[in-house]
């Protein structure tokens, strides 16, 4: 949430619906919601869902070495495996230890051999742009 990319990004790996999948989101101010999602092989789930692991993610609670800034973005997880479920948030710039261990792994999976997610220039500064070309002629 309240992130310099959008309003809202995430990142969603499961296999619950379609096999091993990882998704993710970019939503701005105004709700516009842009996503896509792809398949994963199960050696590269794996690999990820070991990372997650390793993290100790079904003891984790709300972040409180975080930045904590009011502008600041919040990042929240909700985790479940088949025997565990565990949500909590952190509100910080940059994402403390152990809480990257989750967040870092996501990220590079979702971001693995993709383009930039939707169009990642503002329409102000579009408009802005073209008004300055317009006026420069």
């Amino acid at each position: 949430s309240r992130h310099i990319g959008g309003d809202e990004l995430g990142v969603q790996m499961d296999c619950a619906d379609a096999g091993p999948r990882i998704k993710r989101w970019k939503s701005d101010k105004t709700g516009t919601r842009v996503e896509d999602a792809r398949a994963m092989t199960p050696s590269e789930f794996d690999k990820v869902w070991r990372e997650i692991q390793g993290t100790g993610w079904e003891n984790l609670k709300d972040c409180t070495t975080g930045s904590l800034g009011k502008q600041d973005p919040v990042y929240v997880f909700d985790i479940r495996d088949d025997q565990n479920q565990a949500t909590f948030q952190c509100q910080t710039v940059r994402l403390p230890f152990p809480y990257d261990g989750i967040a870092n792994p996501l990220d590079v999976a979702a971001q693995s051999g993709r383009k930039q997610l939707g169009d990642d220039e503002p329409e102000e500064l579009k408009a802005l742009e073209k008004k300055q070309k317009a006026q420069q002629k």
